[in-house]
């Protein structure tokens, strides 16, 4: 991770920090390319992807 990362929270359920770009609505993505979809935990998906 970089020096400074962002933490996010899903009330107690969930604590993750993040690098990357966040947006508050999908519809700010507008066209996207999946590059890469695999398993990041049990029950749980990442995607990796390109705004075009």
């Amino acid at each position: 991770y970089p020096d400074v990362v962002s933490v996010y929270s899903i009330g107690n359920y969930s604590k993750e920090i993040c690098g990357g770009p966040h947006v508050k609505n999908t519809k700010e993505l507008g066209h996207f390319k999946i590059l890469k979809e695999e398993s990041s935990a049990a029950g749980v998906r990442r995607i990796k992807a390109v705004v075009e």
